[in-house]
């Protein structure tokens, strides 16, 4: 199976679980992680900033179409596409960084999204929004950002091969 087919399937399945599962959690705060944005922060994070924002446009596109959706078409893909981007511009100049990559973009998103609400001129949107779920859609995406992404960078990334080096320092006489 191909590594891209692989991350459509994960994506597709964080869609599913999201819109069926997470988002009835009676958690408290009234908010739920985004599997959805940890998903594509982690595939962008292997893949690089222009597969990244690809993968976060179908993906927000995807979720903007999802029938629980209540706002603007195209909003959430113009978070995760740019979400998606950041996260792979970020993994393509510090791929050592890639956990507090991961956890900056986890912490943004929520904000992003409640910034485009207001930018496109969405009612819903007011102070007692700041003031309530958006702290826990945090801390949740925080929580669960290193488990989700580490998944789906392994899966995006696929099985490593070792590479074999000679263990010359083991032989007698060579260096």
């Amino acid at each position: 199976m191909s590594r891209d087919l692989g991350a459509v399937l994960v994506l597709l399945l964080a869609l599913l679980v999201q819109v069926t599962f997470v988002n009835r959690l009676p958690l408290p705060g009234g908010a739920a992680p985004d599997l959805v944005l940890l998903t594509v922060v982690g595939y962008a994070l292997v893949r690089g900033a222009t597969a990244g924002a690809v993968m976060g446009f179908a993906a927000g596109f995807a979720g903007d179409v999802l029938p629980p959706a209540a706002h603007v078409l195209g909003q959430y893909a113009l978070v995760l596409c740019l979400i998606g981007f950041a996260a792979g511009r970020a993994g393509e100049s510090r791929p050592d960084a890639r956990l507090p990559v991961a956890l900056a973009c986890a912490a943004a998103g929520p904000p992003a999204v409640v910034a485009i609400s207001a930018l496109l001129g969405d009612p819903a949107v007011g102070g007692d929004v700041l003031a309530s779920p958006l702290p826990w859609a945090i801390g949740y995406n925080l929580l669960a950002a290193p488990p989700v992404v580490w998944l789906v960078m392994r899966i995006v990334r696929g099985p490593r091969e070792r590479e074999l080096r000679p263990v010359t320092h083991l032989v007698r006489g060579r260096r």
